[in-house]
């Protein structure tokens, strides 16, 4: 699945995800940078291990020392998922969008990882409804990113004239934390992005929007929203 091109969005709108990634994220590792070549320019060489493809793409790059590079999970593979990147022998973050201020020549591997066997896999429940309007299930689509899974909303009856949507994915591993992207195509109409962590066999994720806002996932740290 292209991930890219399936949600267009986030490559144009991927400052705005980069600075909520910040602040919900690791702390930025220090990296041993190589030293250049040149004064003003430095390498980067972008690779990836199988299971995926960066973005940038693998390649030589050269750029200004100091600047800041985006670096995005364009796609993951079947029977794969996303485990971190790998700079200049550190591993250097886990989020599948993330920046690096380029200091020296520098190593950026994306690496992929086997998706996990079924005694360490579980199951993901996405769990959505509109707080304000409990008549309308929520439609459109959910992503989890490292796995490049995408599964449509499926409508879920919890009481008379009170609905929610509900996507599940299958294949989490089992103390993982993904990032779970949802697109929604009625109501508070939008792409909202959270981080959730595969706590047992079955983790189950509820998020409540209204019309003006939305409220967090229950146990998470943060959220972004991405306006249409």
């Amino acid at each position: 699945m292209n991930l890219k091109f399936t949600v267009g969005l986030l490559t144009v709108s991927i400052l705005g995800v980069l600075v909520v990634s910040a602040c919900f994220g690791e702390e930025v590792p220090f990296i041993p940078w190589f030293t250049s070549t040149y004064e003003d320019y430095v390498t980067v060489n972008i690779t990836t291990t199988p299971g995926g493809f960066p973005f940038p793409p693998p390649g030589v790059y050269t750029v200004k020392r100091g600047t800041t590079i985006t670096l995005q999970v364009a796609d993951v593979y079947s029977g794969f998922e996303f485990d971190h990147w790998h700079i200049n022998f550190v591993n250097y973050s886990t989020s599948p969008f993330t920046t690096v201020t380029l200091e020296g020549d520098a190593n950026i591997t994306a690496v992929f990882v086997e998706a996990p066997v079924s005694w360490e896999a579980g199951y993901l429940v996405v769990d959505l409804a509109f707080y304000d309007k409990p008549s309308l299930a929520p439609k459109g689509y959910v992503i989890v990113w490292e796995l490049g899974l995408k599964e449509v909303l499926v409508e879920v009856p919890i009481a008379p004239n009170q609905w929610h949507s509900q996507a599940v994915f299958a294949g989490v591993r089992i103390g993982k934390t993904y990032t779970v992207v949802v697109i929604l195509e009625n109501g508070l109409k939008g792409t909202y992005i959270t981080y959730w962590t595969a706590y047992s066999k079955v983790s189950y994720m509820h998020w409540g929007f209204t019309t003006g806002y939305m409220r967090m996932p229950r146990t998470e740290s943060g959220y972004i929203y991405i306006e249409d």
